[in-house]
């Protein structure tokens, strides 16, 4: 199963990088990790054994965007893949739109694209939760044939309402089994589960046909992520 683990803004400094990136080797488990952009070169050049993208990239390729990272950047530095349309991107203000232009960007710099894809509230009603995937992929995806990418798209099912959150969070399995059939007829890639896995909930969903997960907060803890790693582990070996 693929992983890949989002670091957001952490740690606070290379050394720190380097001592978590010291514990995911002796996890001899290939992960895919996003860095800050800051310490994105450096982790490259010291670990190459991992696959290293970026948490966010901007939709040109140059010019007077102060701060911002073109995908172009990311790819001449050794970076291999882009999260687009994170939920905590969205609770800044970016739209589906800005998302879908960052997808047609990072595709064009021949970057693997993270496509965070869900509902921003709860939906209990099964009808009027599938209509708000159909609004939202119809924007996301606006004048892509995506399985034309299938190598280059991977989906990962995150809710806004289940992000980072014990109280509310995960997920229930059987709305992402929902997930998984709606996508499957209109995706023939990777699909990942990203709300808020944690070492107590991961065994609910590694036995429905996810390729792999999203992991955010609790990548950054060492004793929660090596269960969470070893679980995955047992459940591949005993498929």
């Amino acid at each position: 199963m693929l992983v890949i683990t989002n670091w957001k803004m952490n740690p606070l400094s290379l050394s720190q990088a380097y001592k978590l990136l010291d514990f995911y080797q002796k996890l001899n488990y290939k992960i895919w990790v996003a860095p800050p952009f800051l310490f994105l070169q450096d982790l490259i050049k010291k670990y190459p054994d991992f696959i290293f993208g970026v948490q966010n990239i901007y939709f040109e390729k140059r010019g007077a965007y102060t701060g911002e990272i073109s995908p172009w950047m990311v790819k001449n530095i050794g970076g291999k893949f882009t999260i687009i349309n994170h939920s905590e991107r969205r609770k800044l203000k970016e739209d589906l739109k800005i998302a879908n232009l960052k997808l047609k960007s990072a595709l064009k710099a021949n970057l693997i694209s993270v496509v965070c894809f869900g509902e921003d509230n709860i939906i209990k009603d099964k009808q009027s939760l599938i209509k708000e995937w159909n609004k939202e992929y119809k924007i996301l995806f606006r004048d892509l044939n995506i399985n034309s990418f299938k190598n280059k798209i991977i989906i990962a099912y995150e809710p806004s309402w289940a992000i980072s959150t014990a109280k509310i969070g995960p997920v229930p399995k059987e709305q992402v089994v929902l997930f998984i059939n709606w996508i499957k007829k209109r995706f023939r890639g990777k699909i990942l589960y990203g709300g808020s896995v944690f070492p107590e909930n991961i065994e609910n969903y590694l036995d429905i046909s996810l390729d792999g997960f999203l992991i955010g907060s609790h990548s950054l803890k060492p004793k929660n992520f090596r269960i969470i790693i070893e679980k995955i582990k047992k459940f591949s070996i005993i498929k």
